[in-house]
Formats: C-alpha cells, sequence, structure tokens
C-alpha cells in the first residue's frame, strides 16, 4: 500500500469519526451504551490504551541512549514520534468522554489537586511536550534544506543531538513510566469500585504499554526501513522486549485474579464472574492473540516475513486493547451500592439504579449492566486509531524520521 493511499484511508476513516462526534455532540452521550451504572466505556479504555502505546515509545527510545543500545539507534525517532502521536490521540480519544468539552477550562481554573485526573491532564501536556522536545532534539542533525529554518544554530549539531540526548534520557525514561503509572492510579484510586483496588495495577499497566509500545515502532519500522540485514538484529531484540514485557504482564494479571479467587470475597467473586463468563471472548482473546503474535516473532523465519511480522504486531496491539477494555466490566458490570434488609443479618440486597434510557418493555431500574459500545463510540474511536495513522504516516513522510538512504 502506497503512503498516498494510507493517507486517504486514514484520512476518510478520520473524518468519519470525527462527523460521529459532532453527531453526539449534538444529541449528547444517550448515543453511546454508557448509562449511569456505566460511566467509563471505549473512550476511557482507549484513553488508556493510547497512552500505554506513548509509554512504550518513549521507554524504547530513552533505553537506546540510556544504555547505548547501539542497534535500535536507528528506530529511536520512531519511537518518540509514536509517543507524542499516542499522548495526543489519547488526549483527543477523552473528549467524546466529555458531555461538554467547552468546559474543559474550568480544569485549569477551578483545579482540585487531590483529584488524579487533574494530575493525569497536567502529566499528559507536559509528556507531550518532552516527546516533542526529543523527537526534535533526535531530529536536529537531519533538519536541512526545506527544514532548516527550525534548526536552531550549534556549531555540531549531530554531536550537540547525541549529547543532549543522553541526558534527556533518564528524564524521559522516568515521566514515560510515570504517564502511565497516573494513569493507572486514576483506575486504583477510585472507591467504589473493587476491581481496581490492587497495588499490581500500576506496574501491569507499565508491563502492557511496554509490550504494545514496542509492537507499534516494530511495525512502523518494519513498514519504513524493511528486512535489510542490518536491521534484522534490532527486530530481534523488540522481539524480546516485547516478550519479555507480555509475560510479565500476563504474571501480574493472573496473580492478582489467583489472589482474589483464592479468599474468595463476594465482591471479587462477583468481578471475577464477569470477567471469566460473560465476557470470556474477550479475556480468551486479550491472552491468546499476544501469546500467539509473541510465539511468531520470536520465529526468525516470521522476522524473515515483513507482512507476518507487522500482522504478529497487529496482533498483539488488539490484544491490548482488548486487556484494556475488560478494565471496565469488572468494575462497573456489577452496582456497587447495596442495603441490609431489616430482620436479616448478613445480607445485602443491591440497590437498583436508573438506567438512564427509557424503554416501554425494559425495566429503567438495573442492578448490573451489560455493556458494548455502540456504533457512534465505533465509528469515534476508530476516527481516534485513524487520526494516530495518519499523522505518523505525515510525519514519516514530511519530517527527516528516516534518512532518505536508509529508508
Amino acid at each position: 500500500m502506497s503512503k498516498k493511499t494510507a493517507l486517504i484511508i486514514t484520512g476518510f476513516l478520520m473524518m468519519a469519526g470525527f462527523a460521529a462526534w459532532v453527531y453526539q455532540f449534538k444529541e449528547g452521550l444517550v448515543l453511546t451504551n454508557l448509562r449511569n451504572s456505566y460511566t467509563w466505556g471505549l473512550y476511557v479504555s482507549g484513553l488508556a490504551f493510547f497512552v500505554g502505546n506513548a509509554a512504550g515509545g518513549l521507554v524504547l527510545s530513552s533505553l537506546i541512549y540510556l544504555f547505548g543500545v547501539e542497534n535500535l539507534k536507528p528506530f529511536a525517532k520512531i519511537g518518540a514520534l509514536t509517543a507524542l502521536v499516542n499522548v495526543t490521540a489519547a488526549m483527543v480519544s477523552i473528549i467524546p468522554d466529555i458531555g461538554q468539552p467547552l468546559r474543559l477550562y474550568n480544569i485549569f481554573i477551578h483545579p482540585k489537586l487531590t483529584s488524579p485526573l487533574v494530575w493525569d491532564v497536567a502529566v499528559l501536556n507536559l509528556y507531550a511536550a518532552l516527546s516533542l522536545t526529543y523527537l526534535y532534539i533526535l531530529m536536529l542533525p537531519d533538519l536541512k534544506g526545506r527544514l532548516q529554518w527550525l534548526a536552531i544554530k550549534v556549531d555540531n549539531p549531530k554531536e550537540f543531538s547525541q549529547k543532549l540526548a543522553k541526558r534527556l534520557a533518564p528524564f524521559s525514561l522516568v515521566a514515560a513510566v510515570g504517564i502511565h503509572v497516573i494513569t493507572a492510579w486514576i483506575f486504583a484510586t477510585q472507591g467504589a469500585r473493587e476491581w481496581w483496588h490492587s497495588a499490581a495495577l500500576a506496574p501491569d499497566f507499565v508491563a502492557a504499554a511496554m509490550a504494545s509500545g514496542t509492537a507499534l515502532v516494530l511495525a512502523v519500522s518494519v513498514l519504513t526501513y524493511g528486512l535489510k540485514e542490518q536491521y534484522r538484529q534490532a527486530y530481534r531484540t523488540m522481539s524480546i522486549i516485547i516478550a519479555v514485557s507480555l509475560f510479565v504482564h500476563l504474571f501480574l494479571m493472573y496473580n492478582d485474579y489467583f489472589i482474589h479467587a483464592w479468599y474468595g470475597a463476594p465482591e471479587a467473586m462477583e468481578t471475577l464472574s464477569i470477567t471469566f463468563h460473560e465476557y470470556l471472548g474477550t479475556h480468551a482473546f486479550e491472552v491468546l492473540a499476544p501469546l500467539a503474535a509473541v510465539i511468531l516473532l520470536l520465529n526468525e523465519k516470521v522476522r524473515n516475513n515483513a507482512a507476518a511480522m507487522i500482522g504478529s504486531c497487529c496482533l498483539l496491539i488488539a490484544g491490548i486493547l482488548a486487556h484494556r477494555f475488560l478494565l471496565m466490566p469488572g468494575a462497573f458490570g456489577k452496582i456497587a451500592l447495596t442495603i441490609s434488609p431489616l430482620g436479616l443479618q448478613d445480607v445485602e440486597w443491591p440497590v437498583p439504579i436508573a438506567s438512564g434510557r427509557y424503554s416501554h418493555v425494559l425495566d429503567t431500574f438495573v442492578t448490573e449492566w451489560h455493556y458494548f459500545p455502540s456504533a457512534v463510540e465505533l465509528a469515534i474511536f476508530t476516527g481516534v486509531v485513524a487520526f494516530a495513522g495518519f499523522l505518523i504516516i505525515l510525519a514519516i513522510d514530511w519530517l527527516p524520521i528516516v534518512n532518505p538512504e536508509e529508508s
């Protein structure tokens, strides 16, 4: 597929997603399958997904200069670019979740510093600025011709770029890990959501981010550089990083499940039953798809085929997206409010909540909600994914992300 064709396809999907958001903005969040009892869905899952890809991209890029991994240096700019694009997509993806996005200014005028959401907004913006700065420093030696006006005047741009990149690498690594830790804290500090009450959530977020973020860098690198012999070892290194990160993620996830199941608290068993019964197919996909992708990427024959490598990376990224989506059902599937009936001991009844959807047939008061994104939600999210793809293609085409003699 040519760059022009890819830009046309992603551009069309992006505009379709924007049109769906305009429609939702006009009609309201009633167009989604979110309800009073189920307030976070695909949009917030998308926030965690894109933040993870951003964190993984910058972690990989900063590790190159922090530990001098020479064979990965050609892909440092791609890592910084995917980090910048994904953190931008994360900020875009949360806007449809806000009923009145024009009121966002209130978070800056009246911030509540005890709210992790305020810190997440601050960290996202700082992370975007850091990613842009890091990308600029890496591109500095190649800002020539029509882009020369962007370059700052230094005696030796290449030496200046390498030295500054090494100095910024530790801060970039801390920021990349920190942005996803804070995102995990937003979930873990929600008092009424037992599903997220785990100290393992933050490291699990980081491990999943390293897997998906590195897979994205690998896919873009293969598309950009191809399968030249000098890059084979780098592709193998990235495949190992993906595999190790995925295994750490799976360990942390099932470690948490095992402990909840072992003690058998009613709240824990209810949330586990949602994942392993109502969303069993999605759970199987979030585990088996990345595992299959890792098995393929660790196979040298697969790494000799560009289409197979890119397909494997996409399979892994799709599995991590499914994992981000499954953050929600366990937390929102069951309504957390209960009452103790008079005269009955050790008995709790769920309190029915108005769903927010009126129906002549169904009861408008519910004690649980089975969620799947509506067509509008899917269209908007697809538009955000296309937006990220569009920016990456455009940046590689216009900016010196890849040297002409290497591409």
